[in-house]
């Protein structure tokens, strides 16, 4: 199997013609892998970013797409509604896979990814979560980790930003049954977050999901109608006693602010943006431990999340996801193989099993208006 001229990186197919895919394309060539081929649901869109972004191979067909030999990793960017069949293929077809979150619309479709990842263990299958690579993350969980906070009691998180609507228009982002809205699209990264930088499972959540906006002006309006939520408030409770609230708010426009506070008996941390402070007990103020560190590298990645209100620091991530994948492919001493102690922080799909556990139960808390319990491998 050939590789890339410079390094032992795989070569990458990219599934899903959306912003996702033009945002990551030139993150992975940056970072030395060779996006060969695209594969997306209308052929002129593929066309599109193929011409675009220089990929060479373009197809609408999934058996064309994993059956080349140009691809050995499979990137998915496509709504998530379609995440299951496409993971669970490619991996059957002997291709990595690397899969957005959330990794699946329901449950059931997680459960069938994991079963197949474990079936091929030598793949790599991973969720990777820009917000598990930022700085002043990583550095948190080192801080906790360390015995900073002490025990964990109190965690607040709290993300306002402007709505999900794409500003062209109805996309799959305002539908609640191809994985649209804040709880699933935003929720899911900082379920997983909060379970990575506590290394605590949750027990029991209780919360609140609505749609408050059903319709936009000139951009969503008529027959259309938006039916995915745009607000989610909620409760978790950690199996070691850590107590949690999140509020996700998409009613912000033009604006994005993301705040996490971490309470223990010893002291706080906290992460405003992407800037983390600490501070303990009888310390008179907070101290900066992490400072912002500037823009993303990508130019072109940038340009584009600008243009679509995407806030830097996940571009930032979703470069550090990238870079640790590189580092992890490089430094294996099997060709085509990943040194899995390097890319240990990426979310696997055991996690991402998981977060998509929680959510059915705020799902169906909001529902019922009762606490539900975590439970998994049984929808």
């Amino acid at each position: 199997m050939e590789v890339c001229q410079r390094t032992k990186l795989p070569r990458i197919g990219i599934f899903g013609t959306g912003w996702t895919a033009r945002m990551v394309v030139p993150i992975f060539i940056e970072n030395g892998f060779q996006v060969a081929a695209i594969c997306g649901r209308k052929k002129e869109s593929a066309e599109q970013l193929g011409n675009d972004l220089n990929i060479p191979f373009r197809t609408i067909s999934f058996q064309e797409f994993l059956l080349t030999s140009d691809v050995d990793l499979v990137c998915i960017v496509s709504p998530p509604h379609t995440h299951a069949e496409m993971a669970v293929k490619a991996l059957s077809a002997g291709k990595h896979v690397i899969c957005s979150f959330p990794m699946a619309l329901t449950q059931s479709e997680a459960e069938k990814m994991l079963t197949a990842a474990r079936y091929y263990p030598s793949l790599l299958a991973m969720c990777p979560n820009p917000l598990r690579h930022l700085p002043a993350m990583v550095r948190m969980k080192e801080m906790i980790t360390e015995g900073f906070c002490g025990k964990l009691m109190v965690c607040e998180v709290v993300i306002r930003r402007g709505p999900l609507v794409h500003p062209k228009g109805y996309t799959w982002m305002c539908d609640q049954t191809m994985g649209g809205g804040v709880l699933s699209t935003v929720g899911s990264h900082v379920i997983d977050v909060l379970m990575f930088l506590t290394s605590e499972r949750i027990r029991e959540v209780n919360g609140q999901v609505r749609t408050l906006v059903r319709q936009l002006p000139g951009k969503v309006e008529g027959f259309r109608s938006i039916d995915s939520d745009d607000f989610a408030t909620f409760t978790l409770c950690g199996e070691k006693g850590l107590h949690a609230t999140v509020t996700l708010n998409s009613h912000v426009p033009q604006q994005f602010s993301q705040e996490m506070l971490m309470i223990g008996d010893r002291g706080r941390l906290t992460i405003r943006g992407s800037e983390l402070f600490a501070q303990a007990n009888g310390e008179s103020r907070e101290r900066l431990i992490v400072r912002d560190d500037g823009p993303p590298q990508s130019s072109q990645s940038t340009a584009l999340g600008d243009s679509l209100g995407m806030p830097s620091l996940l571009l930032r991530g979703t470069e550090q996801a990238i870079s640790v994948l590189s580092r992890g492919f490089e430094t294996s001493p099997v060709r085509m193989q990943v040194n899995r102690d390097v890319v240990a922080s990426c979310a696997t799909f055991e996690d991402g099993l998981y977060v998509n556990a929680v959510i059915d139960a705020i799902n169906e808390s909001s529902n019922t208006g009762r606490w539900q319990q975590i439970v998994v491998g049984e929808k």
